[in-house]
């Protein structure tokens, strides 16, 4: 699967819009840490990992394969 590493910032505009309530930042990194939301951390910036986050989303079994879940 191609990923697609997005800013933090860029995650919360298309996961809550422009007018919604994002999650702060910081909670976003614990749960990329948490391994909840798929991203990583390149040098001192965290990023999402947009495709692997909207496929995850679509199917739960989906979403426990790419974290991991069964290993």
């Amino acid at each position: 699967m191609k990923t697609e590493l997005i800013k933090i910032s860029e995650f919360q505009r298309r996961r809550w819009g422009e007018n919604g309530t994002p999650m702060c930042a910081q909670a976003i990194r614990n749960q990329i840490q948490n391994g909840k939301i798929p991203g990583e951390r390149i040098g001192k910036l965290w990023y999402v990992d947009w495709a692997v986050y909207t496929h995850a989303n679509e199917n739960e079994l989906v979403a426990m394969v790419l974290r991991g879940a069964f290993d």
